[in-house]
């Protein structure tokens, strides 16, 4: 288990090895920490990198082999996103436990971006978001870079780029992963991005206990079965993040139609623990309120809403029995790892 002083320490190693960076190279340089070994394996500056964004913006991630060098050997890609903490190197960490588990890792890319606030010391080339934007999809903030990116925009550049067949000649899977917050991205992103549209290698999206989930229709439980709510008291309740009213830049991209199609057809695993039932950092708005009273419930109560009105549906309901909010021990659990490694 993930000590929090640990946490702290090891973001904060990251953050000085990221200004010793800046002071000794051009802002624009990708920093690449010398003597890197491969699989890289620490949640340190050590395996460090960044994506290029385009515009003059880069991503920073960590990574277990080099994208612009690729790998031979790589035939599963995940990317993982991190919780509210933006503590991307904890959780690449966590995901390369059930990797080495299942001895997995010389095969496996696991990527981490970290999504940054204001709060983080981003680097002047590097865009930044508000704490709630980047789990949305947003624009990134425009006191930031004055090119302004999108969060999902950020990982559909790092799927083009382990998607290139001469960097990854062999790629058989690719999963979009995260646990909380990140599994509000990993759900929304499914409905939303585009690259797998034109993608030969399958896609899997593992959505681990997040607060709230993309509905595609306006209809809500309740003790009558589901149906469109008297939203006098909640208007807000079917947009944007919640519905597909009011869609933010990334998603009017893509039609609302599309967005259900993606959505209904897409292979999306709802990792879910039985015991993550209590309400520490759980959104209590009344848009999320009407999903279910904690998470346990609203991951049930999505796959019965896809079920009535979506036969046919793909997405798959894992229960971790026992588990509550620990992304730690969702992944390393025999259900985890199934949804991020099996058929």
């Amino acid at each position: 288990m993930w000590d929090e002083t640990r946490a702290k320490l090891l973001r904060l190693t990251y953050l000085v090895y990221l200004g010793v960076v800046s002071s000794c190279s051009s802002p624009s340089e990708p920093y690449q920490a010398p003597d890197r070994p491969t699989p890289c394996l620490s949640g340190t500056a050590l395996c460090a990198e960044r994506v290029d964004l385009g515009s003059g913006l880069y991503l920073p991630i960590h990574s277990t082999h080099l994208l612009e060098h690729g790998h031979a050997a790589i035939k599963r890609v995940i990317i993982v996103v991190h919780g509210s903490g933006r503590n991307g190197n904890d959780y690449f960490e966590r995901t390369i436990a059930p990797a080495a588990a299942m001895d997995l890792l010389e095969e496996t890319l696991i990527i981490a971006p970290t999504f940054q606030t204001s709060e983080d010391g981003p680097r002047e080339d590097e865009p930044f978001w508000t704490s709630g934007g980047w789990k949305r999809g947003h624009l990134s903030s425009s006191s930031g870079p004055s090119s302004r990116v999108s969060s999902y925009t950020a990982i559909d550049r790092i799927l083009e780029l382990v998607l290139d067949s001469e960097r990854f000649p062999i790629l058989e899977q690719i999963v979009v992963t995260g646990h909380s917050a990140g599994g509000q991205v990993a759900h929304r992103f499914a409905g939303t991005s585009r690259i797998e549209n034109e993608a030969t290698v399958p896609f899997r999206y593992v959505v681990a206990n997040p607060s709230t989930y993309l509905y595609v229709g306006s209809e809500r439980d309740s003790q009558a079965g589901f149906a469109i709510p008297n939203s006098a008291a909640c208007a807000d309740y079917d947009d944007w993040h919640y519905g597909l009213q009011d869609l933010n830049n990334y998603s009017t991209a893509v039609s609302r139609d599309s967005i259900k199609v993606q959505l209904v057809r897409r292979d999306v695993r709802i990792l879910i623990g039985s015991a993550d039932s209590l309400n520490a950092s759980l959104d209590v708005t009344c848009g999320a309120n009407m999903q279910g009273r904690h998470r346990f419930e609203r991951g049930q109560t999505l796959i019965r809403f896809m079920d009535v009105f979506y036969p046919g549906h793909g997405h798959q309901e894992v229960i971790v029995p026992g588990t509550g909010h620990s992304s730690t021990q969702m992944y390393m659990s025999e259900e985890g790892r199934s949804a991020l490694f099996g058929s």
